[in-house]
């Protein structure tokens, strides 16, 4: 896990190198293009040397992928780039074609001083390009460090997990690999990717922003349904996970934005794999991906399935995951993608202990189109979205044993479109940003939403409709200035939206940072957010749930302070927050066995923060970090029993080892201690606190020709532990796996 950095500036076009000051350095952390470069110098040493001249064109192509602390991880030595020389010779190239040059040999001497004097500055300059492509029959060059749009991590920290944390790490869903990230809290219901709730921050599961290559995918019915992504982990190339609130232009991430970036640059490979295990689980998938020139095609589609831990835990599902992509200089870069969810399983006492036998399902659809294109020094994206969720609830599965007063299950479908239009303009002082994002979202129910006029069929079922629904819409506006000066960054931001039912809203940001190297900063940001209320929130209504139409929206102010530093083989941060929030939406319940009643907190205070420590050492130690995380919260709860904005993970530490053992062997270990404030009612009545939780999972691991054999097992010391009340969390479970991978 890494934390990058994100730095962009103005376009420099240069027509020739001159003797000026800024010919050289003013590249530095820039992006370039060069039109054509008069090198006649260095051709006619190179003749001179080797007795060899002609005529041709060089192509030299810089991905644009960044490495760590805004340099490329590969610096071309001057033998490679003489090589390159020898090989592609630059000539000029005017308007009207090819030119011809000539060697001079009384110039000899100093031509080849020249030369090995450029040879060196292309080498300070061009560091961290991951791979350079030689071709001809091109007219300028480009170089490009950028990384993706969420944030600059000039201003704060953003954790990467990257597709070689993935691949070593015990997991086989996005909801087990987020647990293993410092700060996160993921409560789960069912573990194989079934159900769980993620926070942040000791904020809720609805206050985290989820973004799909920067698409928001924020179920407005209830975040529960926030992590039904039609996604493999093979799909995945980057998780990128950003603390707190951005004022500015974070929408509805109160606590934190998790943003999941799907493979890109597709090359041509194939991968498929198969796992098996305790509790009769099993995982197949299958991925590739394609490319012809400007286009790039993947797919991903997996399977799976378990008869369950303890009764009515069984699961079963299905993920099918298209991207597309187009790149053109001209016409700019496309990317589609589509993909589907169906998913059943049983969902034992989730919701509540009276009604052990609770069983669900859920279709998802995600549809997205984005457009992005840079013209000079401005750039325009335009993003497109859609996605549908469709949530069968059985509080008696199959309706057995069902009493008289029930009548049927609880049935949602809900459809949230969207479009968001940003222009950037990358100026000497930084970079300006202004934009748009309107958002719809509408849902049939039987439970929640206002009566209908006329009832609506429901998908799947015969002789059932819709008898309510609702629609709301929102539009977003935002601006932002983000200044690079020298050592200094700072962002400043404000934003406004208009809401169909709750009316103008404001947020802002400030965040500033200064950094002593490259590896090493301070930070200082404040941050306002505004989230609204889910339609579960506002209508939900059943045997055991009264909701508030009347809740109001949420808000909070969060100011935070932090700082990095980085060495060769280290790295540590550290950073502390606290957060005023006010009308904070909660679920309570006053009495054992009690309804709960949906309402608004007057005040909650926060305050917390993160210790990370990283190790990367020689062959062996791959990776080895330690983490500690702190939140407390400032109500009181002695009044009643909250369900979620008062029960929250308090600490949190993780320890992480990726050990290289011998030729291909290696072996993750991964330790987690939780401690969780908050309490729940026993079935004898009584209330208990959560007990704390010690668990230990591991992988041990071969890979080789493509090839990767590996068997795993969480909670190895088959601990007793809860995530939510009276639903024991599994105990030890073991699986074995393999997975072959064809790359061409």
């Amino acid at each position: 896990m890494n934390c990058t950095k994100e730095k962009q500036s103005s376009t420099i076009r240069f027509r020739r190198f001159t003797r000026k000051r800024y010919a050289a350095f003013a590249s530095v952390h820039k992006q370039v293009t060069i039109g054509h470069i008069s090198v006649d110098i260095c051709l006619r040493a190179q003749a001179k040397a080797k007795k060899l001249f002609r005529e041709q064109d060089i192509r030299a192509e810089f991905c644009d992928e960044m490495a760590e602390n805004d340099y490329f991880s590969i610096t071309p030595t001057s033998e490679e780039l003489i090589t390159c020389l020898q090989v592609c010779p630059i000539v000029n190239k005017h308007k009207e074609g090819l030119g011809e040059t000539r060697p001079r040999p009384y110039k000899a001497v100093l031509q080849l001083l020249v030369c090995i004097a450029a040879l060196f500055m292309f080498s300070n300059i061009i560091k961290a390009s991951d791979s350079i492509f030689i071709s001809s029959n091109l007219s300028e060059i480009e170089i490009i460090a950028q990384k993706s749009d969420i944030y600059t991590n000039k201003l704060r920290p953003i954790i990467n997990l990257t597709q070689n944390d993935i691949k070593s790490l015990p997991v086989t869903s996005i909801n087990e690999l987020l647990d293993y990230i410092p700060g996160i809290d993921v409560r789960q219901r069912a573990t194989g990717g079934v159900q769980a709730d993620l926070s942040l921050r000791a904020g809720t599961f609805d206050q985290v922003l989820i973004l799909i290559d920067g698409m928001d995918i924020t179920d407005p019915q209830t975040g529960h349904h926030n992590l039904d992504l039609p996604i493999d982990l093979a799909s995945i190339e980057s998780i990128e996970i950003m603390q707190g609130s951005i004022g500015s232009t974070g929408g509805s991430g109160f606590c934190g934005t998790i943003n999941i970036i799907t493979n890109k640059k597709q090359s041509k490979k194939a991968r498929t794999a198969v796992s098996g295990g305790m509790y009769g689980s099993f995982n197949t998938a299958l991925s590739g991906s394609y490319f012809i020139k400007d286009w790039s095609i993947g797919a991903s589609v997996s399977h799976n399935q378990s008869t369950g831990y303890i009764n009515n835990t069984d699961y079963n599902y299905t993920n099918l995951y298209l991207t597309s992509e187009y790149a053109s200089k001209k016409l700019g870069e496309f990317k589609f993608r589509i993909g589907g969810q169906i998913k059943a399983f049983g969902s034992n006492a989730f919701y509540s202990t009276t009604y052990p036998d609770q069983f669900e399902r859920t279709r998802t659809l995600l549809i997205g189109l984005d457009w992005s294109k840079r013209l000079g020094n401005f750039g325009i994206i335009i993003n497109s979205n859609y996605r549908r969720h469709y949530d069968q609830f059985e509080l008696f599965r199959d309706t057995t044993n069902a009493p008289s007063w029930y009548t049927n299950p609880n049935y949602h479908l809900t459809d949230v479109s969207g479009i968001s239009v940003k222009g950037v303009w990358y100026s000497s002082i930084g970079k300006s940003s202004i934009g748009i994002n309107f958002k719809d979202e509408h849902i049939f129910s039987n439970v929640l939403g206002d009566s209908l006029a006329e009832a609506k069929p429901i998908p799947f079922i015969d002789n059932t409709v819709f008898n309510l629904g609702k629609n709301r819409y929102y539009i977003r506006y935002y601006a932002e200035q983000l200044f690079l000066i020298k050592n200094f960054s700072a962002a400043i931001g404000l934003s406004g939206f208009y809401h169909s039912q709750f009316g103008n809203h404001f947020d802002f940001g400030l965040n500033t940072s200064y950094s002593f190297t490259d590896a090493s900063k301070l930070y200082l940001n404040v941050n306002s957010a505004t989230r609204m209320p889910t339609f579960t929130d506002l209508y939900y209504k059943s045997a055991t749930q009264v909701s508030n139409p009347n809740l109001q929206a949420e808000k909070s102010i969060t100011a935070e302070i932090g700082g990095s530093v980085g060495i060769k083989w280290f790295n540590a941060s550290i950073n502390a927050y606290y957060r005023y929030g006010k009308d904070i939406i909660d679920w309570i319940q006053f009495e054992e066995n009690g309804k709960w009643y949906s309402m608004n907190h007057t005040v909650i205070q926060a305050a917390g923060g993160d210790i990370i420590l990283g190790a990367k050492y020689g062959k062996y130690l791959k990776n080895l970090q330690i983490t500690y995380t702190f939140n407390f919260l400032s109500k009181n709860t002695d009044q009643y029993v909250s369900k979620y904005a008062l029960d929250y993970l308090k600490h949190k530490v993780n320890v992480n080892a990726d050990i290289n053992i011998y030729k291909g062997f290696g072996i993750n270990l991964q330790y987690s201690y939780q401690n969780r404030n908050g309490s729940y009612y026993l079935p004898n009545g009584s209330i208990s606190q959560y007990p704390d939780s010690h668990l230990l999972d591991g992988r041990i691991y071969w890979e080789g020709m493509g090839v990767k054999i590996y068997a795993e097992a969480t909670n190895i010391l088959n601990q007793i532990y809860y995530d939510y009340g009276n639903i024991p969390q599994p105990g030890i479970w073991v699986k074995a796996g393999i997975s072959y991978l064809i790359a061409k």
